[in-house]
């Protein structure tokens, strides 16, 4: 399963200048409080009064991104105003790196990789040694399929901070996706030293150590990430999936009961348990395909296929060969 690597939240710019000085403090107080939409309406007052206000226009933007929404629509409107509020930003300080390094990492939410590429070597070449910049550049290029690519601006970055729990975790993610265990391996368990009660750096390694043939240690740390977040629910999938493969039947579709109650929308804990029920309850089986095909109607075809599978005993020998002792 391929893992969404984590996003640097973009700068805040914190600058003020001329006599907007106390309305700019207004701002800074009302966003570190939580109160997104106040500073907002103070930022835009500013703007108001000065178009050009560099840092009033750049902290507008990020505020966008960060203002609580309802729903799709209201995210995706407010990410056009915080898209607007960086371009005009380049505008009124071309040399400046942080507007294209916002923008950049907006574009890498939106899923527009080769935009946000564009806008962030143009922030590197601002400044160099931007290290969010390059961390987010190398995200982007991972989302692009350009993992060595990804991984020079994930090494150009530690020379700049080797202290950034995300770099480890975004460079451990690639080296996983690449097949360089070894290296995924380190980076994870040097994430754990630098965030010993943080339960995603134990899931990590436990699929290094799934990938590389070692089941009790993946369990070990799996164990470990539900005590530390009980309620995570990928990792009683994996759980589930590691127990069923040693035998324990019971006990794996107990976690994916535990999986569903915690992550009732998540499509793979459905799929694993209509194949681990192939054999000994095909209807339940059908059961679970039928729902992963309603939440993932994209994959429909994959689904159908193992439902026409569940009408045969060799059909569901098949399915259960095919997860669990592919050849």
């Amino acid at each position: 399963m391929k893992k969404v690597l984590s996003l640097l939240v973009a700068v805040l710019w914190l600058a003020a200048c001329g006599g907007d000085k106390a309305m700019f403090k207004q701002a800074q107080l009302a966003a570190s409080k939580g109160d997104f939409t106040k500073a907002i309406q103070i930022y835009s007052r500013i703007i108001k009064q000065n178009p050009n206000h560099y840092a009033a226009i750049v902290n507008r933007g990020v505020l966008w991104e960060r203002l609580p929404v309802k729903d799709a629509k209201e995210r995706a409107k407010n990410r056009r105003f915080a898209e607007a509020d960086y371009l005009h930003a380049m505008q009124v300080n071309p040399n400046a790196a942080e507007p294209f390094n916002n923008v950049g990492a907006l574009y890498v939410d939106m899923g527009r990789n080769a935009d946000a590429v564009f806008y962030l070597s143009e922030a590197l070449a601002r400044s160099p040694n931007y290290f969010t910049a390059l961390m987010n550049r190398a995200i982007a290029r991972y989302h692009q399929g350009r993992t060595v690519d990804a991984l020079q601006d994930f090494n150009s970055a530690l020379k700049l901070r080797d202290d950034e729990p995300l770099l480890f975790l975004n460079r451990g993610l690639a080296y996983f996706d690449s097949g360089m265990f070894d290296a995924a391996l380190d980076d994870f368990s040097y994430l754990m030293y630098l965030r010993p009660n943080d339960a995603r750096a134990y899931l990590e390694r436990a699929r290094v150590f799934i990938a590389m043939g070692y089941p009790a240690n993946a369990y070990a740390d799996l164990q470990e990430a539900v005590t530390i977040q009980p309620s995570y629910a990928l990792a009683y999938y994996y759980m589930g999936d590691l127990l069923f493969r040693k035998g324990e039947k019971d006990q794996a579709l107990g976690m994916l009961v535990r999986s569903k109650e915690l992550a009732s929308q998540y499509v793979p804990t459905y799929e694993l348990m209509g194949d681990m029920l192939a054999m000994e309850d095909p209807v339940s089986a059908t059961a679970n395909y039928m729902v992963a095909k309603k939440l993932d109607p994209k994959n429909a075809r994959r689904y159908d296929a193992k439902i026409r599978m569940m009408k045969t005993e060799k059909g569901r020998e098949r399915v259960l060969a095919n997860r669990f002792f592919p050849r």
